[in-house]
């Protein structure tokens, strides 16, 4: 069993990648990408953010985000969630 408070899912949107993390099941963040090479830069941002601010329950896949390799080159445009939030 995942005992693990946060899950994320990536949902294909027109011509975006949109990515959530979820918090148990209430969307904590999100993201979107244009390009699918950006998905894990996408995940990997918002998780490391999670584990930075210290929000609880602490979360391993979050807590692990912050070791990853950093070095990833961003191939298209990427969406924050206050430029989503403008778009509506």
């Amino acid at each position: 069993m995942n005992d693990d408070p946060l899950t994320t899912k990536v949902t294909k949107i027109k011509n975006r990648w949109h990515c959530r993390l979820y918090r148990d099941t209430v969307v904590h963040d999100e993201m979107a990408c244009s390009d699918r090479r950006d998905i894990s830069f996408c995940i990997r941002e918002m998780c490391r953010w999670y584990d930075k601010m210290g929000y609880l329950p602490h979360s391993k896949l979050a807590d692990a985000s912050r070791h990853r390799g950093k070095n990833h080159k961003i191939h298209g445009k990427i969406f924050y969630r206050h430029q989503l939030n403008r778009d509506k």
